[in-house]
């Protein structure tokens, strides 16, 4: 049996990181809670939805989430590539 690379778990994973590097570089309050709020939001998705439709849709949150956090990054000056 050959082993298989968990891609799904490697860009969730991925999107964590970026969505704690966002939250400490937010400044306000608002902008914490947000990026706080979203992948809380994404969680209790996955965690109410356990249908495969339902991780379909969560990992394409955490897709857009980490891509959202991409984003915020960029445009406060940081240097992601």
């Amino acid at each position: 049996m050959v082993p298989q690379i968990p891609y799904t778990a490697i860009g969730i994973g991925i999107s964590v990181i970026f969505g704690v590097w966002a939250f400490v570089v937010a400044e306000t309050v608002k902008e914490r809670a947000v990026i706080a709020g979203l992948a809380i939001l994404i969680f209790i998705i996955g965690a109410m939805f356990r249908s495969r439709t339902g991780q379909l849709v969560v990992l394409i949150g955490w897709v857009v989430y980490g891509i959202g956090c991409i984003i915020f990054l960029r445009l406060n000056g940081m240097e992601v590539r």
